[in-house]
């Protein structure tokens, strides 16, 4: 019979077993099931979490390039309309200064030309005026002498070579 107890079924055996079963599952559930998942919910969270910032992000650094974009847009448009600006004042500048440069340019030419017309009366009249006071000379050296014609011949070749010793 001995046999016999070694297989046999206590039926308080197996209750205290059911029971003491019952108790670890509930005390695992209770203090290992619940915290674990929550750290796992934690940690779930604090993914999400970190995956809605990576793309707040990077809407943020969209909007931040298409700002970028249309600011450099509008700087290039604004430096070209400057260089523009610049160009044709430049350009405008420099045909004044010529223009005023062509202006003096003529006033001098015809102040000299004006100048040089002056002198050249001038000079055509002084010479008016020494041919003219030769001119009496010879009249009264003439006058105060009987001239045949000579006389006259030398007189005239005299005058010659004064005239151009006078000079």
């Amino acid at each position: 019979m001995e046999v016999q107890a070694f297989i046999s079924i206590a039926p308080w055996t197996m209750i205290f077993q059911l029971v003491n079963l019952l108790i670890l599952v509930v005390a695992f559930k209770k203090f290992l099931f619940k915290p674990v998942c929550a750290i796992l919910e934690k940690r779930r969270q604090e993914i999400e979490g970190h995956y809605r910032q990576a793309e707040e992000a990077e809407q943020s650094a969209k909007e931040m390039k298409e700002s970028y974009e249309k600011r450099m847009a509008g700087a290039r448009e604004e430096a070209d309309r400057v260089i523009r600006t610049a160009t044709e004042s430049a350009n405008a500048l420099s045909a004044g200064i010529v223009d005023d440069a062509r202006a003096q340019a003529d006033q001098l030419r015809r102040r000299a030309e004006t100048e040089i017309e002056l002198e050249r009366r001038k000079a055509f009249d002084e010479v008016k005026g020494e041919l003219s006071g030769i001119a009496l000379d010879i009249a009264r050296q003439v006058i105060e002498r009987e001239v045949d014609e000579k006389d006259h011949e030398a007189f005239i070749d005299d005058f010659i070579k004064n005239v151009g010793d006078a000079s």
